[in-house]
């Protein structure tokens, strides 16, 4: 496995990801898995910078699609949660994001991730 895979969580927005990621020696354990961060903690310690930020801030925190990566150290594979929004463009911009180019990157879609769009009681 490369040095520099990477686990964390993220959105999409306008096929920019924005998000936190950190090495696996720095990770969370949870269960069998190693992850990082959560999508409202960072969302609301977030200070804006760029274009992309600013849009972030500017709804809710469960607005844009998003997701998680985590690693499996049983198994030692890696698992990219994503909402049903994100395609394969967006997935590109993930690995490249989590430094697993070249990487088994099993896909799951997760009913938690569910972005204005794909949920149909959504209030903002």
């Amino acid at each position: 496995m490369m040095q520099d895979t990477k686990v964390g969580m993220f959105w999409c927005i306008e096929g920019k990801v924005v998000g936190e990621a950190v090495i696996l020696s720095e990770a969370e354990p949870y269960g069998d898995a190693l992850q990082h961060g959560g999508h409202y903690d960072f969302w609301d310690e977030l200070k804006p910078e760029t274009d992309v930020e600013r849009r972030l801030k500017s709804h809710a925190y469960d607005y844009y699609p998003r997701g998680r990566v985590v690693y499996f150290k049983s198994r030692q594979h890696f698992r990219l949660y994503v909402d049903g929004c994100l395609n394969t463009g967006n997935r590109e911009a993930i690995v490249a994001f989590f430094g697993l180019e070249g990487v088994q990157l099993e896909n799951e879609r997760d009913e938690h991730y569910q972005c204005a769009r794909c949920n149909k009681g959504y209030l903002e």
